[in-house]
């Protein structure tokens, strides 16, 4: 386990190039069996499987929608406690940045982790995988269910019109006291469920692609801690 804190860890993936996966995908790549698919040399994803037998599958996006190379300048307010852009006309890619970070605090967990690309372009990763990797695509629907660290604000979770079981919603919402706000838009969920249930929870980020994105520290973090309590525990498999 590292010894960086939760926020050590949250301004590292924040402050990484915004216009490339690249930087993420690397850092997730020195992970004992991590696994890179790409596709017409476009990288799609890596993909770490855990090593539980009840394995869960945890999703984050390395893409942001911003153009900014190089280190990015971040700004963290103390008396807010929040994360905003010290570059002029870009957020800071909290979306999905944040949800990288959780992805790395919970690489040590047992539960696989899959850190897709072109999420902001309709999933493009997710659908490579589903429709040219089928070999990996089975082998993630072979897990319990998907958790998906990709949701503004907060106490939100999203299942989108994926067709899960009441009993799979009732779940989570028993876990993190978090309530589905409506079901439209979509993410890499909807395209990699196939055979099991999946979740987008918030990770506290507000004002996404735009120059006032911002992160709420304790938001984010609150996220990260229900995910690690409701994790820990034997998982059971939530099939469509």
């Amino acid at each position: 386990m590292s010894d960086k804190s939760d926020r050590e860890v949250l301004e590292m993936f924040l402050s990484y190039d915004l216009s490339s996966p690249h930087e993420i995908f690397d850092k997730f790549m020195t992970l004992d069996d991590a696994q890179y698919y790409e596709y017409q040399d476009e990288p799609s994803c890596v993909y770490v499987p855990g090593r539980r037998t009840d394995r869960v599958l945890l999703a984050a996006h390395a893409d942001t929608v911003f153009g900014f190379r190089g280190r990015h300048k971040i700004i963290h307010d103390e008396d807010e406690d929040i994360y905003i852009s010290g570059e002029p006309d870009e957020g800071i890619g909290a979306d999905d940045r944040a949800g990288c970070a959780i992805l790395w605090l919970l690489r040590n967990s047992g539960h696989s982790l899959i850190i897709t690309n072109g999420e902001e372009a309709g999933s493009i990763g997710s659908r490579d995988i589903r429709d040219f990797h089928k070999k990996i695509f089975d082998e993630l629907n072979d897990h319990n269910y998907i958790i998906e660290f990709d949701r503004r604000d907060k106490s939100d979770y999203k299942v989108y019109d994926i067709p899960v079981t009441d009993e799979f919603k009732n779940f989570i919402e028993i876990n993190t006291g978090y309530k589905e706000p409506e079901k439209f838009s979509s993410t890499d969920i909807t395209v990699l469920c196939d055979k099991i249930c999946g979740v987008n929870l918030s990770i506290g980020y507000y004002y996404e692609h735009t120059e006032l994105e911002h992160l709420k520290f304790h938001e984010w973090q609150d996220t990260l801690n229900l995910a690690r309590k409701m994790l820990e525990p034997e998982q059971r498999k939530y099939l469509l």
